[in-house]
């Protein structure tokens, strides 16, 4: 059983989206690398939406668009960094965020607005 079969006996059918071999270039080529095909496969099954009111994922073309809230996102937190580093707080943000090498990315979002986020280094 693929680990999306058995994401489905929990969840339920999908919605029966027709996915689009395209739908994911944009969002690679801002990270930079190919993303999990089995993180596509649940997204273009799936489409955007919230986990048990817990986790929510967002596909490119969803409602909130990936790689729009992506982009939001690397903002805001390099905003953040940049002004606790202006007043001397390095120790709490001691990563830079993507798309600046070795950058934290984003990998998944929680409700309350909680972001999880992933280091890559900078070689992949």
């Amino acid at each position: 059983m693929s680990s999306l079969d058995e994401l489905q006996a929990l969840l339920g059918e999908p919605v029966g989206r027709q996915p689009n071999p395209d739908d994911w270039n944009e969002v690679e080529q801002y990270v930079g690398s190919a993303l999990p095909t089995d993180f596509k496969s649940f997204l273009n099954a799936y489409g955007s939406g919230s986990i048990s009111g817990e986790l929510v994922v967002f596909h490119p073309h969803g409602s909130s668009p990936l790689l729009e809230r992506m982009r939001k996102t690397h903002q805001t937190f390099t905003e953040r960094r940049d002004r606790a580093l202006s007043i001397g707080g390095s120790e709490h943000v001691p990563y830079p965020f993507h798309p600046e090498p070795g950058g934290l990315r984003p990998w998944k979002w929680c409700t309350g607005s909680h972001l999880i986020r992933v280091f890559v280094p900078a070689s992949g």
